[in-house]
């Protein structure tokens, strides 16, 4: 991985092991900051491909424009739950 804005420093992580147990392992403060910030994107995603609108015989344009749709769609939603609370 390489970043210009990360030293080459080690962070020190828990990680939760198959049988339930957590262990602590050195990571790169590269990846532990990448790990912090992307749950949002990756959440996002996630919702996003809960409908699948992908069609193998849909033209790219349409690709693209349902693509875009469910990203408003998604973060309309987060955008909602934010302001209910």
């Amino acid at each position: 991985m390489l970043s210009n804005c990360h030293e080459v420093k080690y962070a020190k992580v828990n990680r939760t092991m198959k049988d339930g147990n957590k262990e602590e392992f050195e990571c790169p403060m590269a990846i532990d900051f990448y790990n912090k910030i992307m749950g949002g994107v990756d959440f996002a995603d996630q919702m996003a491909n809960v409908y699948g609108l992908d069609q193998k015989s849909c033209k790219w344009w349409k690709k693209v424009f349902f693509r875009l749709l469910m990203s408003a769609v998604v973060n309309s939603w987060i955008a909602y739950c934010e302001l209910k609370h």
